[in-house]
């Protein structure tokens, strides 16, 4: 387990994003360039899939939202566990 930052230059078969919610990315806001980059960073590490986790009774998705459209827009599909 390491943070984006520490991702940086490195590759993985599979990158899973733990609390992809405000909380965990309690820094991003929405439309701020740096944080969809970083959110890139840690995205393109993954050589084959990637998987984002998120509960809905630990935190909320709106700042984060810009990053969950992206997916969508990316084809990406949301499966409720």
């Amino acid at each position: 387990m390491m943070t984006v930052h520490k991702s940086k230059g490195l590759e993985f078969d599979t990158i899973v994003f733990l609390g992809l919610d405000d909380r965990a990315w309690w820094a991003h806001t929405p439309g701020d360039p740096e944080g969809v980059a970083a959110f890139f960073v840690a995205l393109s590490r993954a050589k084959q899939r990637a998987i984002f986790a998120f509960c809905q009774q630990r935190g909320q998705r709106n700042n984060v939202a810009e990053l969950y459209q992206l997916l969508t827009a990316a084809g990406v599909a949301e499966i409720a566990i």
